[in-house]
């Protein structure tokens, strides 16, 4: 384990006292802290029959980390652990959005195959970032490329993760590497104005208000429903995403979406606060303009969610019970904040 740099030391997780010891560690770490999850790090390079016994005796959620763009040897972790980082889909989502040129079929392509891999999509881990991967915006600073990748992470299949600091569109020390992508988060002054805080904020409530409507959504698993070279459109339960990789600069233009909506379906677009109707085929005639992600859902099914409700557009984190956050035991840290209704 480890490297020349940081040798770790190799434990025996095939033996029976290593495992009762790291159960017994657990167990007592999760009690003690009402630990709500744990991010484990390193899965794959642990004896699969080590987990059996760990994730018994911890009794929470586990998310996993299989680093690998395979996703039949990502989703087979799901054996072990229930909740695995969805890697295999991390790789081409970053390719497609980093420049104009990226493959919008190659992620479409990607997202049909782990949903045919996993067993369970809505336990998965969605990101785009994180401590062991280069900051997105070190590989580009475009703001509506840096959007369209964290609508996808907010509003795709699994539990959606924010590494901090992406937030803040970090890159400040060139965040290519370890430990340049790992910056403070006091830095930032924790500015609750920064246009990424206000779109991730909005993505939350648009991601409670679906689950709250809409009780299939959660195991509805995403699919997409359009691609060409720059834009891709997705559905999950009532909501349809139409995402893009021109940029701020892109161009204004009007894409048809055959979104599956019923006839004369009005739809409101929850970022601009604008509808549309589904015309006689259940197509929308999607404006897109500077790159800039659409996410639409039925008006009729907003109830009283408070989005778009108003001239006015309140932005706000909705509280929950308890904080939710992913844990790492090996690091003794928070390596990201979940968004969990």
């Amino acid at each position: 384990m480890g490297d020349t740099s940081v040798p770790l030391p190799d434990l025996r997780t095939e033996d029976s006292d290593v495992q009762s010891g790291y159960a017994s560690w657990v167990s007592g770490l999760v009690s003690e802290y009402s630990i709500d999850g744990l991010r484990l790090d390193s899965v794959m390079e642990v004896s699969t029959g080590f987990w059996s016994s760990f994730k018994s005796a911890a009794g929470v959620y586990i998310l996993g980390e299989v680093d690998s763009g395979d996703a039949s040897y990502v989703c087979g972790f799901q054996d072990y652990v229930p909740g695995i980082l969805n890697y295999a889909t991390y790789f081409p989502l970053v390719a497609a959005f980093s420049s104009t040129s990226g493959s919008m079929s190659n992620l479409a392509s990607m997202i049909n195959t782990v949903k045919g891999s996993c067993s369970d999509m809505s336990v998965l881990g969605s990101f785009s970032e994180n401590h062991d991967q280069p900051r997105f915006a070190s590989i580009t600073g475009d703001m509506a490329a840096a959007r369209n990748v964290i609508a996808y992470t907010m509003l795709a299949d699994g539990i959606p993760i924010i590494y901090e600091g992406q937030e803040q569109h970090y890159n400040a020390l060139g965040g290519s590497s370890d430990p340049y992508n790992r910056e403070a988060i006091w830095t930032s002054g924790y500015d609750t104005s920064a246009p990424l805080y206000e779109l991730v904020t909005t993505l939350n409530k648009i991601r409670k208000q679906a689950i709250s409507d809409d009780s299939t959504y959660i195991a509805y698993n995403n699919y997409p429903i359009y691609t060409d070279t720059t834009t891709i459109a997705m559905r999950k339960g009532k909501m349809v995403t139409v995402l893009s990789n021109k940029g701020a600069s892109g161009a204004s233009y009007t894409q048809s979406i055959a979104s599956g909506y019923s006839s004369g379906t009005q739809v409101t677009e929850l970022l601009t606060c604008t509808t549309l109707t589904a015309d006689s085929s259940g197509n929308l005639a999607v404006p897109m303009a500077s790159g800039q992600p659409r996410v639409y859902y039925p008006t009729a099914s907003l109830g009283n969610s408070g989005l778009c409700s108003s001239s006015t557009k309140r932005q706000f984190i909705v509280p929950h019970p308890r904080p939710r956050y992913v844990i790492d035991p090996a690091r003794g840290r928070m390596v990201g904040r979940t968004f969990v209704a």
